[in-house]
């Protein structure tokens, strides 16, 4: 049964993968031609309809179906988004992209930038890039994202620092919602339940339902500053308590 299992694993892979550049072609011939021609607004269009749709058949080939909860909590008008997350397995990112009203980057390691296809993508959301331990890459880190914010980018970051492969969040790393205080933005905190059971709790398949809980945003303007020292472990309970309320449900 394991040995099917691991062929089947295999095969769903390759199919994402075939999937992912088919796709990418796609929606990038198109994206930059729209470009050259000046059409910005709709070549944005294009990249946004097809990065949903890759994202969501990257869940549905890997056997997840998605309830998304508090959609309706995203303000249409807001400037400047910043989503926080607690970050379970790598199917987060396609979770994120494919069910989120948003179209938002995330901060990425700064070698994902030599991977064909991904950079595109990568580049096309708004990303901005770290290179783990270094100091300075950190300061310019913080200071591209608040620009980006800024600008009226959402970003997505993940204050855990690394994927818990649980349902269990971890503790935010200090200074994580610096991102957020400093561009002075809306602060949108995001519950994910049991991607990390779809595919890397046993490297194998695992049809499961994931949850997606989209929770009352936050007005980092109007905090003062001893709210903002608190703020960190404020959005960690908040996570943390709707993953812990999901997971008594699904139990």
């Amino acid at each position: 049964m394991k040995v099917l299992r691991m062929i089947h694993t295999a095969l769903v892979v390759l199919y994402i993968m075939m999937l992912f550049f088919f796709v990418s072609l796609s929606a990038f011939v198109p994206y930059f031609l729209l470009r050259i021609l000046g059409k910005r607004g709709r070549a944005d269009q294009i990249l946004r309809s097809n990065g949903r749709f890759l994202s969501r058949r990257i869940i549905q080939g890997f056997g997840g179906t998605v309830s998304a909860e508090g959609l309706e909590k995203f303000p249409a008008d807001a400037e400047r988004i910043c989503i926080v997350s607690n970050h379970q397995s790598l199917i987060d990112i396609p979770l994120l992209v494919g069910y989120l009203p948003v179209w938002a980057g995330f901060i990425a390691k700064e070698e994902l930038t030599g991977v064909p296809f991904l950079r595109q993508w990568m580049r096309a959301m708004g990303c901005v890039y770290i290179m783990r331990g270094n100091p300075r890459s950190s300061i310019k880190m913080i200071l591209d994202g608040v620009k980006a914010i800024k600008s009226g980018n959402p970003l997505i970051i993940f204050p855990e620092g690394t994927r818990s492969r649980s349902n269990t969040v971890n503790l935010f790393k200090p200074g994580s919602l610096k991102l957020a205080t400093r561009s002075k933005s809306l602060l949108i905190p995001v519950t994910i339940q049991n991607t990390y059971h779809l595919w890397e709790e046993e490297k194998l398949l695992h049809p499961s339902e994931l949850l997606l809980i989209i929770h009352d945003p936050i007005d980092t303007a109007e905090l003062g500053e001893g709210e903002e020292k608190l703020l960190p472990q404020r959005v960690e309970a908040i996570i943390s308590s709707s993953a812990q309320q999901a997971e008594r449900s699904s139990g």
